[in-house]
């Protein structure tokens, strides 16, 4: 699977820096001294839970990356999301599924009336990331709960209230996950 990550702050970051430590296909997209600095020197991870790595990992800006994504993490500020909908329209193919980690209530939904082609998922995540300098991320603390929950019936995340996209078309397992979506794959 092909990961993209769009906005490689502290928790776009971190989601790239687990992912690529557990060997992982990412794509990062950043701007600037940021992006500079992680194609230069590797993304700089410190993590409670994951030590300190530096990571080769590939990084691109938005208007530059050409690929395909099985996985889009949109973590950008929500004033951002209008800006990188060309991004999430080049980078999906008919599977690919689109996971907003954002701190604003009701991206997903957003997202996916800017760009109804793809499957948008709700995300939500518990975590403590931030750039601590450039390239360089530091995640604290030991609560990550990893994955991607079916927003159906998870209501474990505040807001969700177990509503979902119509467009999600993945098959689902015996736990309500979308199947290759399923919880635990940041381990």
């Amino acid at each position: 699977m092909k990961y993209l990550i769009a906005g490689t702050g502290g928790v776009g970051g971190s989601i790239a820096g687990f992912l690529s430590l557990a060997g992982k296909d990412v794509t990062c997209i950043a701007r600037g001294a940021h992006l500079q600095a992680i194609q230069t020197n590797g993304l700089k991870l410190k993590s409670d839970l994951k030590e300190e790595h530096t990571l080769a990992i590939p990084a691109t800006t938005a208007e530059e990356f050409n690929g395909k994504a099985d996985v889009i993490f949109v973590c950008v500020k929500g004033y951002s999301v209008d800006s990188i909908t060309e991004l999430i329209k080049r980078a999906a193919h008919d599977k690919t599924i689109v996971i907003p980690i954002l701190n604003v209530y009701g991206t997903g939904p957003r997202i996916q009336r800017l760009v109804p082609g793809v499957t948008v998922l709700d995300g939500c995540i518990y975590i403590v990331g931030f750039v601590s300098g450039t390239g360089e991320i530091t995640q604290m603390g030991k609560n990550f709960p990893p994955g991607v929950r079916s927003p159906q019936r998870d209501t474990s995340c505040p807001g969700n209230t177990g509503s979902r996209s119509e467009r999600s078309s993945g098959e689902r397992n015996q736990s309500g996950n979308l199947s290759g979506y399923q919880s635990g794959y940041l381990h």
